[in-house]
């Protein structure tokens, strides 16, 4: 282990410093022997970074109730084809993990001959073991990255100076105690002050004070952050659609992670989608396209069967292409399917802000490819989950009716 450490050279190229632990220790015996063996068999392996990579699947899998996961690799392509990456731009992950959605951009970026360059890829992570993981990940991905200088917890260390094109973020999910107090008047909070039990609203704001002046960024929150009372949560809703930094919301199918059953959802931003060839051939100036992907598929889809996964990601960027207008199709792609639409600002406000793509998108089987499915045997506490929303949107509606004052939504 220590030959092969030396070998590869991690720790040197990525500035993370000696695995001094590895220096310090001898195996020996029946151990040393089958660690030479399993040596000798990866060495002659020609794709060695799909090992590395089935490895974290693993490690994500056993550990994830801890909350120590990483980014699934289908989830990692949709966001980065979401935000579709270009040669020649940047992008950031502040909650890096193992690096998979820097991967995937670069992955993307490869794939569509868009123009001369390459990606350059930055990562932040609080956990060093995280961070020795990614620089692995994109060492055997052949990648030019940087970690930065130490394990830092992005909220905390506050925005880079890098002004990415893209930032893509997979953060922890419901955070309490994300230290409120001490940021408090931090100048990140540009839409209001995100909740004191809750650092959703704070890795958004975090995501877009990153992005350059044409930025776009896809950023994983649980389903509750589209439509929950919470009057400061309602209020940065509502800031974020009226200074139109909004693109899009994906509700995703639920138990999409082995170790939650909460529901999540994608947030596309973008600071101009104006036409031009960052954003695409479309202008979407005070629009939002809202896509309900939670039962796209069926339960069996849901559980890992990659082919089918990656058919079910490639449908909802295809649509999500065509209504921005950096595919080669020409129609804006959301008149074909009943699981998506394109709301205007003056829609969304009369919904009270929600943001849950249920709520404007009211799906039916039809039997056809290219519409949603319902799903026939049905988890017991997924409608009762369903009847929750829908109480919570009508509470929302009812206090929009009765003239909720903004200046009283950022109250606690």
């Amino acid at each position: 282990m220590n030959r092969a450490w030396a070998l590869l050279e991690f720790g040197r190229s990525s500035d993370l410093g000696p695995r001094r632990s590895l220096s310090s220790r001898r195996l020996y015996g029946e151990a040393d022997r089958a660690l030479a063996a399993l040596i000798t068999q990866v060495a002659r392996l020609e794709q060695t970074a799909g090992l590395f990579d089935a490895c974290l699947d693993r490690y994500s899998s056993r550990f994830g109730a801890g909350g120590d996961y990483f980014t699934p690799r289908p989830l990692a392509r949709l966001m980065a084809g979401l935000a579709a990456p270009q040669p020649g731009e940047s992008v950031l992950d502040p909650v890096c993990g193992s690096g998979r959605l820097l991967l995937a951009a670069d992955e993307w970026a490869r794939g569509k001959e868009h123009g001369p360059g390459v990606l350059t890829v930055h990562g932040r992570d609080i956990r060093p073991e995280a961070r020795r993981a990614a620089a692995m990940n994109l060492t055997l991905g052949g990648l030019r990255f940087g970690l930065g200088d130490e394990a830092v917890d992005s909220l905390h260390a506050g925005p880079t100076s890098l002004s990415p094109d893209v930032v893509l973020a997979n953060p922890p999910l419901n955070t309490g105690d994300w230290g409120h107090q001490e940021l408090s008047r931090d100048p990140r909070w540009t839409l209001g002050p995100p909740p004191k039990g809750n650092a959703n609203f704070a890795w958004l704001q975090h995501v877009l004070y990153e992005l350059s002046a044409q930025g776009r960024a896809v950023v994983l929150l649980p389903d509750s952050a589209t439509r929950g009372l919470n009057s400061a949560e309602s209020y940065i809703r509502r800031r974020l659609v009226e200074l139109d930094l909004l693109a899009g919301v994906v509700a995703l199918p639920s138990r999409l992670f082995t170790h939650t059953r909460q529901g999540t959802t994608l947030w596309l931003l973008a600071r101009d989608k104006s036409a031009s060839p960052r954003w695409g051939r479309n202008s979407r100036v005070g629009e939002v396209l809202l896509a309900d992907a939670r039962r796209l598929g069926t339960p069996a889809d849901r559980a890992g069967d990659p082919d089918r996964a990656d058919e079910v990601i490639d449908r909802i960027w295809q649509v999500f292409a065509n209504w921005r207008g950096i595919s080669s199709a020409q129609e804006d792609g959301t008149g074909q399917v009943d699981w998506c639409r394109s709301v205007n600002h003056d829609d969304i406000a009369r919904g009270g802000y929600d943001l849950a793509p249920g709520s404007y998108v009211r799906t039916v089987p039809t039997g056809t490819e290219g519409a949603v499915s319902e799903v026939v045997h049905r988890h017991p506490k997924d409608e009762l989950y369903e009847h929750f929303e829908h109480a919570l949107r009508m509470s929302e509606r009812l206090r929009n009716v009765l003239g909720t004052r903004p200046a009283e939504w950022v109250q606690e």
